[in-house]
């Protein structure tokens, strides 16, 4: 039996950041023959102190909370390996992953890519260079999944570091990434034997629960239209006062003073992603939430707060799908004109279109899984 170790974002405050790394494991298991798959306990200390620290007390219970639904998910699935590190040290991070003697190492999916210049790190940030840039001289076949590197720009790092990514990734036998900018930015290295693949959460059909029953316990109506909310940002209360004239109720899965119900932190990853199914309307600014949605059909709007400078990774997914007219780009524009956008996405989804743009996306991040069945079986380790 062959072994092979994810690394990835998995104990995250973000149910989509779970859920993708769920999907990915999911996924391996199923198309890899005889192989042994567990997501790597790998977590740097950085971000762990940020995961729980605050000085609000109610803040930290709930932090804790939410940090054992994380544990906890993961823990029913039997998902993770059986040992973990959680250090700012490369060193013994590679150290770690050379004593567990993987077959094969997956990155991603997520931002594991993402590099900061030195003058901006702070101590909540992950160092650089971190196990998510695995290292040439670790004995193992070393490949990506949809990973991102999300908004690093090359020509604002030193040439030092420049060099170092280069030398890290252009170690990996096969590279896969989920969004234009780090396949643009991996071909500005020199790096070649890249493909686009979609997030895993689209992989798979994603099991549910009675997601109508779960809101109707917290008081949301079925005979009246829902909206559902995550990170609006400053947009917040003109879009809530527009839908809530409308007699939508509002449910938010972040943080907001202006829902109708506030389930931040309330729902484990699953029960989050099955509520998206009785939204008649969404908008978020979020990657995995526009992934939601599309997978249920409802309505949406995806809204860019980004600067334009390079393609965001919901632009570049809706551009897959020919819908960019959902995804809506802030910087200059007016309140009243965003609005006028968002209107325009209450039309109902073309769902044939979807599910057949479903598929086949689907079908090119599975056939890239199978190519790594043939790798574990070319190649001695």
């Amino acid at each position: 039996m062959k072994k092979i170790g994810i690394l990835t974002y998995h104990n995250n405050n973000n149910r989509g950041a779970i859920l993708q790394a769920y999907c990915l494991w999911k996924s391996l298991k199923r198309e890899l023959n005889n192989t042994i798959v567990e997501i790597i306990d790998y977590r740097t200390l950085s971000k762990e102190f940020k995961r729980i620290y605050t000085f609000n007390p109610k803040k930290f219970i709930r932090k804790i909370l939410d940090f054992n639904t994380s544990v906890n998910f993961f823990k029913e699935q039997n998902a993770m390996s059986s040992n973990n590190i959680i250090t700012n040290d490369y060193e013994k991070a590679i150290n770690f992953l050379k004593k567990e003697k993987y077959d094969m190492i997956v990155v991603g999916s997520d931002v594991v890519w993402r590099v900061t210049k030195e003058k901006n790190f702070s101590p909540t940030c992950r160092s650089f260079p971190n196990a998510y840039f695995l290292h040439p001289n670790l004995n193992t076949i070393k490949v990506s999944y949809a990973a991102s590197a999300s908004i690093t720009d090359l020509e604002s790092l030193s040439k030092k570091r420049v060099n170092k990514i280069r030398k890290y990734l252009s170690a990996f036998e096969k590279i896969s990434v989920r969004d234009r900018h780090t396949f643009n930015l991996l071909q500005k290295l020199g790096i070649s034997n890249i493909v686009q693949v979609p997030d895993p959460t689209i992989l798979i059909d994603i099991p549910e629960v009675d997601g109508e029953k779960l809101l109707e316990s917290y008081g949301i109506s079925p005979n009246k239209p829902i909206l559902g909310i995550f990170r609006l940002g400053k947009l917040e209360s003109k879009i809530t006062e527009y839908f809530h004239k409308k007699d939508y109720q509002i449910v938010s899965l972040s943080p907001s003073k202006n829902a109708d119900l506030d389930l931040t932190g309330e729902l484990n990853p699953i029960e989050y992603y099955s509520i998206y199914k009785y939204f008649d309307m969404g908008i978020s600014n979020s990657l995995h939430s526009t992934i939601f949605s599309l997978k249920h059909r409802i309505p949406f709007a995806t809204l860019d707060y980004s600067s334009g400078k390079f393609e965001k990774k919901t632009e570049s997914l809706l551009r897959d799908f020919s819908l960019l007219d959902r995804h809506i780009k802030i910087s200059n524009q007016t309140p009243d004109d965003i609005m006028n956008k968002i209107k325009t996405c209450e039309e109902e989804l073309d769902k044939d279109q979807v599910r057949k743009r479903m598929t086949s996306i689907r079908q090119n991040g599975l056939k890239y899984i199978k190519e790594l069945e043939e790798l574990l079986d070319e190649k001695k380790i």
